[in-house]
């Protein structure tokens, strides 16, 4: 039984035949390179609007004279409003496709970063940063699908390389809110003009996306169902996601505590354990394309879970500035491409439908994300600080054997 694909101007371009186990041909895209390179363009894109509004928090909760009390209720609306959309996210992009759904999703979300600068108190920003999040989350479950799409047009892994260009996004937009705060400008018009930028680059990356079948995008098919949640092998996949989601939880809340008050460092030299696990992170994802053809699924999963875990065994076994560095370094690393290559995979499982997949995975992944912090601190309240972070190799130890089981696609 054949069927329809399309390039990338929409058109027909030939009947391709479901090869061996259900699974379609690669899609015939006429320009791969434009099209690897505007998915990449919507990567970098989304880091840095994230990162924009993380590297003036500060500035947001001065000028609204928040607490930390009030500011933890805002940030919840992140949190909830970008978990609470995954499982819609990915029906809406079974429906009305990606390269749709990252459209809508890339305006919300950047119509939102501008208006964060300019809620007058903690309902609006708490309500600003949930459709803020919720825009996130649209266009990550949009771009990985067409990550996806690319990769099967190349017939080689390019996910990890997409998620690299998400961290470089996040280094630059970090980088230059660290600038213009430093120089004094205001959130109001740092936030309008970057939305403003980010907006035009996005607005001329989205012309070369890969577009669906027209059976799903175009055709008005309307049957698959609204909520994406995990099916028949995707909670092996969804469990891995949670693993590593986790593990980049505790490092993003306690890395920097921990090197203070374990390995008694100072604000400083704290600080820069995160730099040094947001580079392990970008090194990861840059080599692990390269990689994981070499070793298969399974073998990198398994590499990256002893990496991570050898990572988040020195801080533990050596409580000093130089071994929580290094540690940090290692973790980043051994996480870096746990989540691509998750994606990757559970898209292959349901190949005409990777969306909603993504999104599935997505959730179950961004579970653990929410919770590793708080098990931390309550682990820690009990013992001290030092034992709670044993949580990090003991998830590193389940990751490995979770790999083992993963159902080939």
């Amino acid at each position: 039984m054949g069927k329809k694909l399309y390039g990338a101007d929409g058109t027909a371009l030939e009947t391709a035949v479901r090869g061996p186990g259900d699974r379609p041909a690669a899609p015939v895209v006429p320009r791969p390179r434009a099209a690897r390179l505007a998915v990449s363009t919507v990567f970098f894109v989304t880091g840095a609007a994230f990162a924009t509004w993380a590297a003036r928090v500060p500035a947001v909760q001065d000028r609204l004279d928040l607490s930390a009390g009030q500011l933890a209720i805002a940030l919840a609306g992140l949190s909830s409003g970008a978990f609470l959309g995954l499982p819609v996210v990915g029906g809406l992009v079974a429906r009305y496709g990606s390269r749709t759904v990252l459209c809508a999703g890339m305006a919300g979300y950047l119509a939102a970063l501008a208006a964060l600068a300019f809620v007058p108190g903690l309902a609006a920003l708490t309500v600003v940063l949930a459709l803020f999040a919720c825009g996130n989350t649209a266009v990550d479950v949009a771009m990985n699908t067409q990550g996806v799409l690319v990769e099967r047009a190349y017939g080689r892994p390019v996910l990890g390389g997409f998620h690299a260009m998400f961290s470089l996004g996040g280094i630059v937009g970090a980088g230059a809110g660290a600038l213009v705060a430093w120089a004094g400008v205001g959130t109001g018009p740092h936030f309008a003009v970057t939305a403003v930028v980010l907006c035009a680059v996005a607005g001329v990356a989205v012309t070369a996306l890969v577009p669906e079948p027209r059976r799903t995008a175009a055709s008005g098919d309307r049957s698959g169902p609204l909520l994406a949640l995990p099916g028949p092998g995707l909670w092996i996949p969804g469990l891995i996601a949670f693993c590593a989601l986790m593990g980049e939880g505790v490092v993003n809340d306690w890395g920097a505590v921990y090197l203070h008050e374990v390995a008694d460092a100072a604000v400083g030299a704290a600080g820069a354990g995160f730099a040094v696990f947001s580079a392990g992170m970008v090194i990861g994802r840059l080599s692990a394309d390269r990689v994981r053809p070499r070793v298969g699924t399974t073998g990198f999963l398994l590499g990256c879970a002893v990496v991570a875990g050898a990572g988040a065994l020195v801080p533990i076994v050596s409580p000093t500035v130089p071994a929580g560095l290094f540690g940090y370094g290692l973790l980043g690393l051994g996480l870096a491409a746990v989540v691509p290559v998750v994606f990757s995979h559970a898209a292959d499982l349901r190949p005409d439908r990777p969306g909603p997949s993504i999104a599935a995975v997505s959730a179950v992944g961004y579970v653990g994300f929410l919770a590793g912090p708080p098990v931390i601190g309550f682990v820690a309240e009990s013992t001290d600080l030092r034992v709670a972070m044993l949580v990090l190799p003991a998830l590193m130890a389940v990751l490995a054997v979770l790999a083992t089981r993963l159902r080939r696609a």
